[in-house]
């Protein structure tokens, strides 16, 4: 992601106030582990510094959706005060740094700070639009394709996950995608892309 990136933006702005006011908790995370669960009550809004968390909602029969992805950088949890418990998860996917902030704090700051609106108004429209995205090459892109746009718009984050999270993230299975990889593979595509040419 570009340093330039509005949701790495606002987590930037949010750390700092939360640092200078005494509301950061930090806390350390290891791989594996649920930073929150699906519908966990008192969710505190998480400013993650360094690792990579998956956002995911149970779905009926054990299945998982995954929602989407932080890296490195960002902020994830509740969304508002009429909302404290989010309907999603989330487990780290790395060994994760991220500072912990209670949303009535947030709320508050969203409220005094117009910097930090500002910010906040820009994240969201980020989220809206990667939203967007993700919903059309859901529907519109066969499974290769979708593959293929991802990796040319991920390609960091490409790297950094096991197939199988490419595969549920893409709704593909990893047998699908194993094999879209090796036909790529063939043509010479995925290592045009992997190098960057």
């Amino acid at each position: 992601m570009e340093a330039s990136d509005p949701g790495q933006a606002f987590a930037t702005l949010l750390e700092a106030e939360a640092c200078r006011s005494g509301e950061w908790r930090a806390r350390s995370v290891r791989s594996g582990t649920e930073i929150f669960a699906h519908r966990q009550d008192a969710t505190p809004v998480c400013i993650l510094t360094r690792g990579l968390v998956k956002l995911c909602y149970p779905m009926a029969g054990g299945e998982v959706w995954t929602k989407s992805f932080i890296v490195d950088q960002g902020v994830f949890g509740p969304v508002s005060a009429t909302e404290p418990a989010p309907s999603f998860g989330a487990p780290a996917l790395e060994e994760c740094s991220l500072g912990v902030v209670r949303l009535a704090w947030v709320t508050a700051q969203l409220e005094a700070n117009p910097a930090l609106r500002t910010a906040a108004s820009g994240f969201q429209a980020s989220l809206l639009e990667r939203k967007r995205q993700r919903e059309e090459d859901l529907l519109c892109l066969a499974a290769e394709a979708r593959y293929l746009a991802f990796i040319r718009r991920d390609l960091d984050l490409a790297q950094r996950l096991e197939l199988q999270e490419i595969a549920a993230f893409l709704r593909i299975t990893p047998v699908a995608l194993s094999r879209i990889r090796r036909r790529l593979r063939l043509r010479g595509d995925l290592a045009t892309i992997l190098s960057g040419d």
